[in-house]
């Protein structure tokens, strides 16, 4: 067996299964350009890190093997590896049901409020029985629908709820569509008359399977994926914004004192307060300002398109009634965010529809134009079994039949219309009077509503924008702990760690099908008092630390809401993210919004197939544009934040996910050490405090970006330092290892600060510096003294041997 292993197996059975794999004869698979690998990359090296991956994955999480062996497409890199057969099951657990304190019973099919709340006389809806302030709530097998949000307060501090031993028991947003007549309008389409008319569908669940609102192009959005179901565009055929960015009518920021004064890019806490930016909750945002640092990579005012012109659309006459609830949906350019918008309305002439946009686009906080479209909620649209269309105005609810038939559905089929957003709104008076010792265990969540046209704020200076709603939405906690349960087919984020919380853990979870972000960690800073001029002081305390997410199985991220992560957090500090297996996102990982206290610690999780929609990025990404205020590093206010560290990972940065460790625009303070990195660039220095040693970097494109960075000043003198790592280079095209580090303050940081790096190369590659334009082949730059001790090998290991180091590099996990 290749599944399981003891702590003592570990390395034997990686290193010997892996050479079970080759002496099977491993196939070339071509490696797919923007896809699972790129091109080059050698077939049994293909294989094996998938090998090295799985077993990592397996040893984290044992119930995922058959989960992970698809995501990685095992059995087609590495033939005759047979699909796993019966891993071990986490969910649902087994109990016990707690012995002590008062115990109350919630049953939704045979339950009744007025019940005791005894196991033989249960209680049956959540709420009833958090009223009761009971210790603990025990849920029977079922699906719990919810008329609006379980509320948990202070009053319920101590709580536990939880599952009924080895009872799958669901909590859900849904809404079951009884007694529905359904009568056929033609072909495949059906429709029926709500007995209780609901304002909105914004989701439906077919026998618990996703329905989506009907769209053009047609796509399934779980198992499809950009560009399928999506139609090109031109950068002219966005129409200008409604709100001009020049002149800039915000009211500008820019806090000269106190500031960061040490930090050469990104000095003085900046930004707008209106304009272009009214339309976020607050309507505050740091793309809001009129001019950027120098160190802002491709920095504006942010705007967003008014509309599109097109001449691909076909004619769907309802886009013209004043009652269509027709919805745009597009990628930002660059595929850094989509957007969605509620469309006013579209004029037709010469052939070219114009689609002018109403409420939306403050999904991304970059803005500019779009690129890649497709619209929804278009009754002409609906002609693919798993779509289906509302009627507002009459209540009619029309589907693609999915009968193979092309009959309606049954009297047994299940329908259910999505319309809750959230499910437990966890939220104390006050961080004096938080929320204490919350238990949520072994339940299941699901079938919540998309989020997209919520309102949305810009958290800090990273690229995102986002809603404070969660599944589970936790405000001024202690000590709330989420253990071994599931969230499926969440509409938007599933766990919002919002404003004050303190040691918040997320263990042992399966976040899979998401809409959004799986968990989002988002403090809270004054950005409107005094024209906007407070919103860098963080020494309130009113974000979440101390959170920890673990062991918890991250799948499947970003069906609609595309810049979304599996951990996201802003305004945050000491977090850890450790041991989670996390694959098959459109985006990110892991993402780091902004500096702020820092602290944070990444360690040995398992990142593959992530970015698989959108581009320039990494599977662990960083920003820190905005400086912050906080006691987190020394107990005393500081501009400086804690040291992050990134270790004993596995990062493959294949699809779009280019970057590895992605430290953009003003990241600081980093050590990144032990990693097997796979792909894409080496390392971006692009700031300051940036330490990158000890990894195993594997068929990389390229080396380390820019110099000894932004905190070089005698009071604050933390340069970029790269050294000991191992890169193993792809191709055989000259290699662009670095760029010159440069002098400065009698320091020069070509000879003290990189060193001892190691390079494998295929001939003729040649390695090289770049250096005021100047590309110099690498042996010639180190001549004076420069890159001490790095080697160049012009070999390329073989992949049993990369895997071995790779073990070695990892360490004991």
């Amino acid at each position: 067996s290749v599944l399981y292993w003891s702590e003592g197996e570990r390395t034997m059975r990686i290193l010997g299964y892996f050479t079970y794999i080759l002496a099977l004869g491993v196939a070339a698979v071509e490696g797919q350009g923007y896809g699972p690998d790129p091109s080059g990359v050698p077939s049994d090296f293909l294989c094996g890190w998938r090998s090295l991956a799985y077993n990592y994955s397996v040893k984290l999480r044992p119930d995922a093997a058959v989960k992970v062996y698809d995501a990685l497409e095992y059995g087609r890199y590495c033939p005759g590896v047979p699909r796993p057969v019966n891993p071990p099951t986490v969910w649902p657990p087994h109990g016990p049901v707690p012995s002590s304190g008062n115990t109350l019973y919630v049953d939704s099919i045979k339950g009744n409020d007025a019940n005791s709340g005894s196991e033989a006389d249960p209680l049956k809806t959540i709420q009833v029985a958090v009223n009761r302030k009971p210790t603990n709530i025990i849920l029977r097998a079922g699906i719990h629908y919810l008329e609006s949000a379980v509320s948990i307060t202070e009053a319920n501090n101590g709580l536990t709820i939880m599952n009924y031993p080895s009872e799958e028991a669901w909590v859900s947003g849904g809404v079951p569509l009884e007694g529905l007549e359904w009568s056929k309008v033609n072909g495949n389409i059906y429709k029926a008359t709500l007995k209780q008319k609901l304002p909105k569908i914004p989701g439906l669940r077919f026998n618990g399977a996703r329905y989506w609102p009907a769209r053009y192009p047609n796509a399934d959005p779980e198992t499809t994926a950009w560009p399928t179901g999506y139609l090109t565009s031109a950068e002219g055929d966005w129409l200008p914004p409604k709100i001009s960015p020049t002149p800039n009518p915000a009211v500008i920021v820019n806090v000269e004192s106190p500031s960061r004064s040490w930090d050469a890019d990104f000095t003085n806490y900046s930004g707008g307060v209106g304009g272009t930016c009214s339309i976020y909750d607050p309507p505050f945002s740091f793309w809001c300002a009129s001019k950027f640092p120098d160190g802002c990579g491709g920095c504006f005012t942010w705007n967003i398109p008014s509309g599109l012109r097109t001449s691909v659309l076909p004619s769907f006459p309802s886009l013209a009634e004043p009652s269509s609830t027709a919805l745009m949906n597009a990628w930002r350019q660059a595929h850094w965010a989509n957007w969605q918008f509620e469309i006013d309305n579209v004029t037709v002439s010469d052939g070219n529809s114009t689609i002018h946009f109403g409420k939306g686009g403050f999904q991304g906080a970059r803005g500019g134009p779009g690129s890649d479209w497709y619209i929804s909620n278009v009754m002409e649209a609906l002609d693919a079994p798993g779509e289906y269309f509302y009627n507002e105005q009459d209540g009619t609810l029309y589907i693609y039949s999915n009968d193979t038939q092309g009959g309606p559905p049954s009297s047994s089929d299940s329908i259910v219309a999505v319309v809750g957003q959230t499910l437990l709104n966890v939220k104390g008076s006050s961080m004096d009077s938080p929320v204490r010792n919350l238990t949520i265990f072994g339940v299941g969540f699901r079938d919540t509503a998309p989020t997209m046209l919520e309102p949305h704020g810009v958290p800090s200076g990273g690229d995102w924008a986002l809603e404070r709603i969660g599944a589970i939405y936790l405000e001024n906690t202690e000590t709330t702990v989420i253990s071994t349960s599931v969230m499926s087919r969440i509409g938007g984020n599933g766990v919002m760690v919002s404003k004050y919380n303190r040691n918040t853990t997320v263990f042992k979870n399966e976040f899979a099908w998401m809409g959004g972000s799986a968990v989002a960690a988002w403090g809270w800073t004054d950005e409107i008092s005094d024209n906007g001029t407070k919103g860098y002081d963080g020494t309130a305390g009113d974000f979440p630390r101390y959170t920890v997410i673990a062991n918890n199985l991250f799948r499947e991220i970003g069906v609609w809401e595309k810049q979304s992560s599996a951990f996201f957090q802003a305004k945050t500090a000491e977090s850890m993210i450790i041991d989670n297996v996390v694959f098959n996102l459109a985006r990110a990982g892991v993402n780091f919004n902004d500096g702020f206290g820092g602290g944070d610690v990444v360690d040995r999780n398992v990142l593959f197939n992530t970015c698989r929609e959108s581009s320039d990025h990494g599977p662990i990404n960083s920003w820190d544009r905005q400086p912050y205020l906080t006691t987190v590093r020394t107990g005393e206010p500081d501009f400086q934040m804690a040291w992050r560290t990134v270790q004993h990972n596995i990062v493959i940065a294949n699809y779009g996910g280019s970057k590895e460790v992605d430290n953009d625009d003003g990241s600081l303070f980093y050590q990144i050490h032990d990693n097997f990195m796979a792909y894409g660039w080496s390392q971006k220095f692009k700031c300051g405090g940036i330490v990158s040693h000890n990894n195993l970097k594997a068929f990389v494109s390229s080396g380390g970006y820019f110099d000894a960075g932004c905190a070089l000043t005698p009071s604050h003198y933390y340069p970029n330092t790269w050294h000991n790592d191992t890169l193993i280079v792809l191709g055989t095209q000259n290699f662009f290892y670095r760029d010159c580090w440069g002098t400065s303050n009698g320091h020069d940081y070509d000879r003290t600060q990189v060193y001892n790096n190691t390079l494998y190369t295929q001939p003729p590659c040649t390695p090289y510096v770049t250096c005021n334009g100047s590309n110099i082949p690498l042996k010639t730059f180190q001549e004076p003294g420069n890159d001490p001790g790095t080697v160049t090998f012009q070999t390329i290991p073989e992949s049993r041997t990369i895997l071995e180091w790779a073990v070695d590099t990892l360490g004991t996990w």
